[in-house]
């Protein structure tokens, strides 16, 4: 249980991180609509929106990861009582 509290706090980085990153993807995605663009512009912004999109994934699947780590803690303590 007393791992709880440093696993919600991982948590909640990965939350910043997610909002940050999905704050650089609507920036990204309102480049990429610029008429102006030149091809080569275009697919570097293609490249990084993919990037983005990636590592928010991960930061969610980590996030998956470390609640059902908060669930076995949980389970883990409770059968420890009888």
């Amino acid at each position: 249980m007393d791992d709880i509290p440093v696993i919600q706090g991982d948590i909640a980085r990965n939350n910043g991180e997610i909002t940050r990153i999905e704050g650089e993807l609507s920036q990204q995605q309102s480049n990429f609509n610029d008429p102006n663009l030149r091809d080569d512009e275009t697919r570097i912004i293609e490249q990084r929106i993919h990037d983005l999109k990636q590592q928010k994934q991960d930061y969610i699947m980590a996030n998956e990861t470390l609640e059902r780590e908060i669930s076995m803690e949980y389970l883990a303590s409770n059968i420890s009582k009888y």
